[in-house]
């Protein structure tokens, strides 16, 4: 007789606890949405929610007087959804349409963009690139990033 060894998720306990943990960690992400505009670059300094619109709307590209490279994720990220949400009240395709009428006019640079979300792609970039700065879900940051500013609903 040959019987089949059950594979790890063939029993329904297993099947229904790893379906919880994910709507868990699906429903958390969605409530308690933070995130964190940061660099890896100690001497940024921390920004104003007004200056945080104007560089991610492409209206300035200094801080203290320096040039800055932003960094941003691909257009089907659900971080880059939900920050533009948060901090501008736009959609993705509004975003977009009004950075590529920036670069068209010649007025700014599109932003660095990283694949997928992954925020570890996003550090190294940052680590790179001294006056570069990007987002992220606050627990994702890592400890020894310049925070420099924290973005949330309802803000």
């Amino acid at each position: 007789m040959n019987k089949k060894k059950p594979s790890m998720l063939t029993s329904p306990p297993q099947t229904l606890l790893l379906l919880w943990f994910t709507f868990i960690s699906t429903f958390a992400y969605a409530e308690d949405t933070k995130f964190a505009v940061f660099s890896m670059n100690p001497d940024l300094p921390k920004i104003s929610n007004s200056k945080v619109r104007m560089i991610y709307k492409g209206k300035t590209d200094k801080l203290n007087n320096k040039k800055i490279e932003l960094a941003d994720w691909e257009n089907n990220s659900r971080y880059k959804e939900e920050f533009y949400k948060i901090l501008l009240g736009k959609t993705v395709s509004q975003v977009n349409g009004y950075w590529a009428s920036l670069a068209f006019s010649g007025k700014a640079s599109l932003p660095h963009i990283i694949d997928g979300d992954n925020v570890d792609e996003l550090v190294s970039w940052l680590k790179e690139n001294t006056h570069g700065i990007g987002y992220a879900p606050s627990p994702l940051v890592p400890e020894d990033a310049n925070i420099l500013i924290t973005i949330e609903k309802g803000q």
